[in-house]
């Protein structure tokens, strides 16, 4: 088996403590203990813990857009499918991932900093999800396209960020990947429904 390397390590290392103690608590010595290492170690590999925080949301942030990307792009499905597909990864990522998603929300929503990787990760989710709308509805107006279609991931973002908002809801309540499909099919489904599919 092949050793990983100690940077890679320290990488993860940085999404296991934000998902244990929250971006918030993130220390430097924690980091070094989920890695196995010492603070010099990451001192060598990052120079400071802001690039190595900064190094790691870009790493997870990159990998959700390949596997959206990889859902838009996919022409075998329609763009219903598609669009489920990403409302599903966005949520059960949520939920596997609470830590992860609100670091990468975190700036952006509680500091109204919109220059953040996570918000221009979120654009750029959407433009190529809006991008598909578009030439999958060509009848349809285009601006009211990405309006509905900004409605309903705008959705998906709130219940991610406040689960628990809306206590009453049984649908909000997500124990497993069942849920978080059922909860992202709903939510296509209202945005066939606006469409008047």
């Amino acid at each position: 088996m092949d050793k990983i390397p100690p940077r890679q390590l320290i990488l993860e290392a940085v999404v296991t403590c934000i998902e244990k103690y929250g971006i918030d608590k993130l220390t430097t010595r924690r980091i070094a203990e989920a890695a196995g290492t010492n603070i010099a170690s990451i001192n060598y590999y990052f120079r400071t813990k802001e690039a190595l925080v900064n190094e790691a949301l870009s790493m997870t942030i990159n990998h959700m857009l390949e596997d959206v990307s990889a859902a838009v792009a996919d022409r075998q499905r329609s763009f219903l499918e598609a669009l489920e597909d990403v409302l599903f990864y966005l949520i059960e990522g949520n939920i596997r991932f609470p830590g992860i998603t609100a670091a990468h929300l975190y700036a952006a929503v509680f500091e109204k900093k919109i220059d953040t990787l996570g918000l221009q990760a979120m654009n750029r989710l959407f433009e190529e999800v809006a991008a598909r709308a578009v030439q999958e509805y060509p009848q349809k107006d285009a601006q009211a396209l990405r309006f509905l279609l900004s409605q309903v991931i705008a959705s998906t973002l709130f219940m991610m960020l406040s689960p628990h908002f809306f206590q009453s809801v049984d649908a909000l309540r997500m124990n497993d990947s069942d849920d978080c499909r059922s909860l992202a099919r709903r939510y296509t489904k209202m945005f066939a429904a606006a469409l008047g599919e």
